[in-house]
């Protein structure tokens, strides 16, 4: 009865955090809507902790990880995707100040913040209200910094993929 309580519990802790990430509100807003990517060292500025775990990830280090050779937008997979794509933060949304390129867009690359949690200017623009006003909380009807998922861990996560063939050397 016990580890039926435990098991019917994780489940529902799991579906909270799921609709969390993918749910949006019942208008449909994106709360990313209007903003433009900052890239890492803008986020490190409040989120310090999250800020130093992520430079032990992998994902921090994905562009380094990604053979030169492979760095091209015209080099893609079997499918038909862009190599670059998982390896760099807002691809294909330059519109949205997304990566255009190393060397323009130097402060996106590997796997950032925005990755996931899509752009973020207008939640470092709240945070810096806050800030000023000397608040220690958001301002209060701020959307939640959660975009709706256009991606998934499995666009770049693909275990049909065998990366290991495209090692370097």
């Amino acid at each position: 009865m016990r580890r039926n309580i435990l098991l019917f519990t994780g489940l529902c802790v799991v579906l909270a955090l799921t609709a969390g990430v993918w749910g949006q509100d019942a208008k449909g807003d994106d709360p990313t809507e209007g903003a433009t990517y900052i890239g890492e060292k803008s986020c490190k500025k409040c989120h310090m902790k999250q800020h130093r775990a992520w430079r032990k990830m992998k994902h921090a280090k994905a562009w380094e990880s990604l053979p030169e050779k492979y760095r091209a937008a015209t080099e893609k997979d079997k499918d038909g995707k862009a190599c670059i794509s998982c390896h760099v933060t807002g691809w294909g949304q330059q519109d949205r100040g997304g990566f255009q390129s190393a060397g323009a867009s130097e402060h996106l690359l590997g796997v950032q913040c925005e990755a996931c949690h899509g752009p973020g200017s207008k939640h470092k623009e709240a945070g810096q209200k806050v800030l000023n006003e000397k608040r220690k909380s958001f301002n209060e009807g701020e959307k939640k910094f959660i975009q709706a998922k256009t991606t998934t861990c499995a666009d770049c996560h693909n275990p049909h993929v065998n990366h290991s063939k495209y090692k370097a050397g």
